[in-house]
């Protein structure tokens, strides 16, 4: 009697669950009663309150003629008259007039003790009391056998006859009964589990039944429970799915046949369907998919085999079916049900069936997937998805669902295992490479197929539907999609030349129906629309000019692609095609500054290691007049996102002439100091121009653009021109000769272009910085005037170990000459920080001399030191006085 045990549990603990559920929502619903009765008893009470009760309304008096006065403005406003006395009289009603008692509110306690009593008596004693009339049941018939009192056949005759009577009971009470009394359900319910019980029972512990016999025995009494909950509530409805579902767990076959397993999940399905479209049990919806999908990927894991592919894949389509049309109808497809792309908005019957839809797309998906993409499971998935495909056509409003189909056909296709397979190589230019498997030309012609299919159903949407965002997404994703995607996986398939021709013939077909709807870009749906072929259209450009193009052939052949999508902004206002320019423009940038081939020594190339001449130099043209065609059309963002690629690769292209031209090719070691020199000079430089650019017309690009080369040019002169490539820090020889060496370029050069550009810092909102820069200024300056004299004493290889007296007084002279010229130029330009920068330089001779020079210096050259330094003092004394100090008021000069 386990079995019996089992699904005893099983029958009382759903009984009490949906009884919880049906408490719940009726305590809600005696609630809300309760407030509309309270509202009523108000009206009522007030209708019969009687007349002589009711306040009178004070008799007007005659009016009295009186002579005629001009009226007086008064700012005081008019004070109510007096209560008349009838009105005191009506407020109080006499003694003698009856007094209408009303009865007091009930408290709170004593109305939830009601409620429990209440809830007690009618439904969980009822519930409880059906579970114990079929528990009790069951135990007299086991009792009964136990001790030989009836023999097995006669126990299950008699438990069936046990369960006809308590149906027929609580039928014939439902009759009688109110439409909130739950005994009759709870009676048909312990007639249901008797009758499961019994049908099990004669299957498994006596054998007196084949498990085909069985099967449909419980099959039906399921199926009649769902046709019974139309007359006695969901619990029924509950438990007569329950009974269904678990039929099939209960009853084990030697030889499972999906012929004859899927039709009878399919009844289930159409059953429940059918008490739905009487009944808003949603519920039941949910749970009837839920069931099936869980079916079928357990007969895919179990007994599946190639010949059930069919009664399977039918029988997804068709619950799917069953889902979307089985509450409503074509009804369903209507625009009052909702969209599919909000599912907060939609309607019942319309997320059911969405559900059953999308369980249904997995289950064909499964399938292809557990037979290895086998002809026929392909075949039936292709169906289920043209159906989804007439589904979202035919959805009034707006849909996903054709979309949606194309996406989930691109990743089963996709995830093809026999396609191909993954070679862990690389190849001479660096990709992983792939070896072609034996289901190649397959999958090829099954990827086309999608291809061209979705495609033209997502060309012709766009023309007949509205709204056509939808649509135009679905022509455009699977023209890109499925051909790189085949490419992906079956690239050495067909020539590169073919896939050329499939990728450019796929992007005309898009651009004509772009421009053959020219006229109809007002709306913003039409204009997005064409905007999102546009997109799928430049990504198959780029796909063909991949194919056909390599190197630096395709950089130029990208770059032409977006001047083409420039220039078409001025025939056709599609606001896409902007973007859809700076997208390609970045992509190319990003190419030419990432890409591994590009940076290699092919000396085939035109003008050999000088290739960035027209590397670069052809898309900084083509990206400046894509700039100028996207400004004059509107397109302003995208237009300075062109300016500002066009900016870097002009930099880029100077950069890299200057490392061919000085540091002897593109891959050679790290630049030295004389190539990082030029490199700052030419960021320093664009930074003015940026500038001064900025000061005229403003625009984002002029000025982050020359923010960032500043930052940048900074940064290299602290780091790595005093820094790491400083010839004290790392002794490398220093190339030039005495006077015109890579010194002048890497520090006195600069210093001219950082006073232009701290004098025009205000244009970049940096005027806090000009001290900075003039700081920067005066460090470089220093530092030529001593390297120099450094190369000067050493030579070529200069060492900061090695330190003569000579060279030691040398320093002090120049450092004292200089401090001099500081501050005359600061004297006659009338700038203080100049001066000041003079006097600074003055202090640290000063320390030299008297911390140095005293120690280290002997015989003429400490005189001199001092001499010098005394000399200068009193000079610059004579000059601040004379041509700085103003003299004092009423004081001579």
């Amino acid at each position: 009697m386990d079995g019996f045990g089992f699904l005893l549990s099983l029958v009382c603990f759903v009984m009490l669950l949906f009884a919880f559920n049906k408490m719940s929502r009726l305590d809600t619903r005696i609630a809300q009663l309760k407030l509309v009765v309270g509202a009523l008893t108000d009206e009522l009470l007030k209708l019969r309150q009687p007349e002589a009760l009711k306040p009178e309304a004070p008799k007007e008096a005659a009016p009295v003629a009186t002579p005629a006065k001009p009226a007086k403005r008064s700012n005081w406003k008019s004070t109510p008259a007096p209560a008349l006395k009838s009105e005191k009289i009506a407020e109080e009603p006499p003694p003698s007039a009856p007094q209408i008692l009303t009865a007091p509110e009930p408290s709170k306690p004593a109305a939830f003790v009601r409620d429990m009593e209440q809830a007690l008596a009618s439904r969980w004693f009822v519930w409880i009391g059906g579970v114990a009339i079929a528990i009790g049941g069951l135990l007299f018939v086991k009792y009964a056998y136990d001790n030989g009192l009836i023999s097995p056949a006669l126990q299950i005759f008699l438990g069936l006859v046990l369960a006809a009577a308590l149906m027929f009971m609580g039928d014939r009470l439902h009759r009688k009964a109110a439409p909130d009394d739950y005994v009759p359900a709870a009676v048909s319910a312990a007639g249901l589990s008797t009758a499961f019980a019994s049908i099990y029972a004669a299957y498994a512990l006596y054998g007196l039944v084949s498990p085909s016999t069985a099967f449909v025995g419980l099959g039906l009494v399921g199926l009649g429970a769902l046709a019974l909950s139309f007359r006695q509530g969901p619990l029924i409805a509950a438990l007569g799915l329950l009974g269904s579902y678990a039929t099939p767990t209960m009853i084990s076959s030697p030889d499972p046949n999906g012929w004859s397993f899927f039709p009878y999940l399919l009844i289930i399905m159409a059953a429940s369907f059918g008490v739905l479209r009487k009944r808003s049990w949603w519920w039941l919806g949910y749970a009837a998919i839920a069931g099936s999908a869980l079916w079928s990927l357990l007969w895919l894991g179990g007994p599946f085999e190639a010949a059930d592919t069919f009664p399977l894949g039918l029988f997804a389509i068709a619950f799917a079916a069953i889902s979307i049309f089985g509450i409503l109808g074509r009804d369903v497809l209507k625009a009052e049900t909702g969209s599919l792309l909000n599912p907060v908005g939609m309607s019942h019957a319309l997320r059911i069936g969405s559900v059953g839809v999308a369980a249904g797309a997995l289950v064909l998906a499964a399938v292809v997937f557990r037979t290895a993409h086998a002809q026929d499971a392909l075949t039936l998935f292709f169906l289920g998805m043209l159906m989804i495909a007439g589904l979202s056509w035919f959805k009034q409003g707006d849909t996903a669902a054709a979309p949606a189909a194309a996406l989930l056909s691109l990743l089963v296709l996709m995830g093809w295992e026999r396609a191909s397979f993954i070679e862990w190589a690389m190849d001479e230019r660096g990709f992983w490479t792939s070896m072609l498997g034996g289901d190649a030309v397959a999958y090829l012609r099954w990827m086309l197929r999608a291809c061209v299919g979705f495609t033209a159903i997502g060309l012709v949407g766009v023309f007949m539907k509205r709204p056509p965002v939808a649509w135009a997404a679905l022509a455009a994703g699977s023209a890109l999609l499925f051909i790189t995607g085949a490419w992906a996986r079956v690239d050495s398939l067909i020539s590169d030349r073919a896939w050329a021709f499939a990728g450019v013939g796929a992007a005309i077909v898009l651009l004509v129906v772009i421009w053959v709807r020219r006229n109809q870009l007002r709306e913003h749906e039409d204009n997005l629309a064409s905007g999102i072929l546009a997109v799928g259209a430049a990504g198959l450009l780029v796909f063909t000019a991949d194919r056909m193009l390599d190197g630096v052939w395709l950089t130029i052949a990208m770059a032409a692609i977006v001047a083409v999508y420039a220039y078409a902004t001025r025939l056709l206002d599609v606001r896409l095609m902007g973007p859809v320019a700076a997208a390609i423009g970045s992509l190319t940038a990003l190419r030419l500054f990432v890409s591994r081939e590009l940076w290699e020594d092919d000396r085939t190339l035109p003008l050999g290691q000088h290739w960035p001449l027209y590397g670069y130099g052809i898309p900084i043209v083509l990206f400046y007049m894509a700039a100028r065609w996207l400004k004059t059309t509107g397109h302003l963002r995208s237009a300075a996102a062109l300016e500002g690629i066009t900016l870097g690769l002009a930099i880029s292209l100077i950069s890299l002439e200057v490392r061919v031209l000085i540091g002897g090719g593109l891959t050679n070691d790290d630049p030295q100091l004389l190539e990082i020199a030029t490199h700052i000079l030419t960021w320093l430089g664009a930074a003015y121009g940026l500038i001064y650019r900025q000061q005229i017309f403003s625009s984002f690009i002029s000025l982050w653009g020359a923010r960032i080369l500043i930052v940048i040019s900074c940064a290299a002169i602290l780091f790595l021109s005093l820094g790491a490539l400083n010839p004290v820090v790392n002794e490398e020889p220093v190339p030039g000769t005495v006077v015109f060496n890579a010194l002048l370029l890497a520090y006195l050069a600069p210093v001219f272009l950082l006073g232009l550009i701290a004098s025009k810092l205000a244009a970049l909102d940096w005027e806090k910085l000009r001290p900075a820069a003039g700081m920067l200024a005066l460090v470089l300056a220093m530092a030529y005037v001593t390297l120099e004299t450094k190369r000067v004493f050493q030579g070529r290889l200069m060492m900061a170990s090695s330190l003569t007296e000579a060279e030691s007084y040398a320093y002090s002279a120049v450092w004292l000459l200089s401090a001099l010229a500081l501050f005359i130029v600061g004297i006659r330009l009338g700038r203080q920080y100049i001066r000041y920068a003079g006097l600074g330089v003055m202090v640290l001779v000063v320390l030299k001399v008297f911390l140095w020079d005293m120690s280290g210096l002997e015989g003429l050259y400490q005189i001199g030191s001092f001499l010098g330094l005394g000399a200068s003092l009193v000079g610059i004394g004579w000059l601040y006085q004379k041509f700085v100090q103003k003299p004092a008021a009423g004081i001579p000069a």
